[in-house]
């Protein structure tokens, strides 16, 4: 994973964490990578993860088990999509959304694209697969 600069670290490995979620690839009482594991696998400081599990605490995706350490929340997959939907909806489509406007493109355009996208996705999916 390759941190960009526009957002802290911490968040960058929350959301990381969160697409796991968010694929069902950690469902429920998933136990999750220890605070060093992460630390060593993203290259950062381990204050830095235990800062992104602290807010993931906080956000009531993951709980936690003293001297054990992190879990998947059991309501973590709702809590995740209902919070980044909402943030989709109050700051990611405007911002596409006013883009748009800029550039000229419209819906149709937004929609053929978001199709092959979408296909492309799914044939690579399938290809996977086999």
């Amino acid at each position: 994973m390759k941190f960009s600069d526009n957002r802290p670290v911490f968040l960058q490995i929350k959301v990381w964490i969160e697409d796991h979620i968010l694929r069902g690839e950690w469902g429920a009482a998933t136990q999750l990578p220890s605070v060093r594991e992460l630390s060593v696998r993203f290259g950062v400081n381990a204050n830095t993860v235990v800062r992104t599990y602290e807010r993931m605490l906080f956000d009531g995706s993951v709980r936690s088990v003293r001297g054990v350490g992190f879990f998947v929340a059991d309501d973590a997959r709702d809590t995740v999509v209902a919070r980044r939907r909402e943030e989709f909806y109050s700051e990611t489509l405007p911002a596409f959304v006013e883009q748009m406007k800029l550039l000229g493109v419209d819906m149709q355009e937004v929609a053929r694209a978001y199709d092959e996208k979408t296909k492309n996705e799914s044939n690579d999916d399938t290809k996977n697969k086999q």
